[in-house]
């Protein structure tokens, strides 16, 4: 029986080792096949590699900054971000009251000096109207005050002037007066002096004829020399009033120029005053016109900084950017360094905007446009990278579907490379391991 039963055994054993043949036979047949399918395509399909890349959304010109030079308070806040604004167009209106009251108070002390000056020029030319400056002549009762107050000024310089001059000529007739007197007596004088010489020239003939003494003739020759000297005196005091009244004469010339010379020192100060009071208000003007801060350029507002009506803005603080409305949109792109041989001007890049859906936005290709011819390191990294500028078409742009790009937004950047087979591809990073081993030993 157990013959039997081995005999039975047999038959069942071998049919097992040959369904066992058959599939490993047929596995190895599909490993190989496999393998090969694997290696014929290793061999001979073409992969096409990619340089990826971080970039921007950028404009092709740079943003404009609107500033402020001096600073101040915010009084009204007239745009918001997103706003479209036109170039001239006020942003800003900043609180002007201490500049208005500070022109308001060089006004009045430059319409003041101009009067003055009006005056001092009528007084050093001797005139007898003031030629005011036509905004004096206004309506203005400032204006009117000032005028009526320089020319009762100027009319009481002439008043006075006039009275000194007429003191002087009444001197001038009291000494013409004394000089009258002074000629009588002369007159009388010089008579008694001619009867004193004729009764010297008797005494003299009667001495002569020794009908009297010597000291008669002495008494009359002492008495004509007395007279003669009395003659003298006189002509003197005669020549001492006529300089009188060429002294007098000349204060009375003096009187007009003495005050031309202190106009003209007044006017010299004026004048330099007016040119300092004109300087700092233009300065207050400009300060003025530019509490209105205005939109550089046409475009729309990127970025506002400021949004409280009442605060203070510090000189020089950026207060908004604007979008320059001929500005292009453009991707900046952080190109590795590892990988700058890759990439190349004109070159195909598709983008991908990580802001919008990836299942319902598409992907854009657009072409690098700039590549920088130097490296620029990340301040947040501290690593190197090369700027590229991927340019977009408006027929790309249009397949967004009318999202909106704005600058800032982030983008993924592929750039193709040169294809090469997935064989070459696996073995490229052994053989680079290789050919640095050889260049090591």
């Amino acid at each position: 029986m157990s013959k039997a039963a081995n005999s039975s055994d047999k038959p069942k054993r071998s049919g097992a080792y040959d369904r066992l043949g058959g599939r490993v036979f047929l596995g190895a047949t599909l490993v190989v096949a496999l393998l090969g399918g694997v290696g014929a395509w290793a061999f001979t399909a073409n992969l096409t590699g990619a340089v990826i890349a971080m970039g921007t959304v950028k404009v092709d010109q740079n943003l404009k900054q609107v500033q402020h030079r001096d600073g101040g308070i915010v009084e009204t806040i007239t745009v918001r971000e997103g706003d479209e604004v036109i170039a001239g167009q006020v942003l800003f209106l900043l609180d002007d009251a201490q500049s208005r009251a500070e022109l308001s108070i060089l006004s009045a002390q430059l319409d003041e000096a101009e009067a003055r000056r009006a005056r001092l020029v009528a007084d050093r030319e001797g005139a007898k109207d003031i030629q005011f400056p036509a905004r004096l002549l206004s309506t203005d009762p400032k204006h009117a005050e000032l005028v009526a107050g320089e020319t009762r000024l100027h009319a009481g310089n002439i008043a006075n002037r006039a009275n000194q001059r007429e003191q002087l000529d009444l001197g001038i007739a009291q000494v013409d007066e004394e000089i009258v007197a002074l000629n009588a007596q002369r007159e009388a004088l010089a008579d008694e002096t001619l009867l004193v010489e004729k009764s010297l020239n008797r005494i003299t003939g009667l001495f002569e004829k020794g009908l009297v003494e010597a000291l008669r003739v002495e008494d009359a020759e002492r008495e004509l020399v007395q007279f003669r000297g009395k003659l003298g005196e006189i002509d003197a005091n005669i020549a001492r009033s006529r300089s009188r009244i060429s002294e007098i004469g000349m204060r009375i010339l003096a009187i007009d120029e003495v005050a031309r010379t202190e106009a003209q020192r007044e006017l010299a100060v004026v004048e330099t005053r007016i040119l300092e009071l004109s300087d700092r208000l233009s300065a207050v003007r400009d300060r003025l016109s530019r509490t209105e801060i205005r939109a550089p350029i046409s475009g729309r507002i990127n970025e506002l900084s400021v949004f409280t009506e009442g605060g203070v803005i510090t000189p020089a603080e950026v207060l908004a950017t604007i979008v320059p409305s001929s500005a292009e949109l453009r991707i900046e792109v952080q190109l590795p360094t590892t990988a700058i041989d890759q990439v190349y001007l004109g070159q195909p890049a598709r983008v991908r905007f990580s802001s919008f859906n990836h299942r319902t936005t598409p992907e854009v290709i657009g072409t690098i446009s700039h590549i920088s011819p130097a490296t620029t390191v990340s301040p947040a990294t501290g690593e190197p990278f090369y700027i590229g500028h991927v340019f977009l078409t408006a027929d790309e742009l249009a397949r967004l579907d009318g999202l909106a790009l704005m600058p800032g937004m982030p983008a993924e950047i592929y750039l193709s490379t040169q294809e090469q087979t997935a064989a070459a591809y696996f073995a490229r990073p052994l053989l680079d391991q290789f050919q640095r081993a050889f260049r090591e030993e």
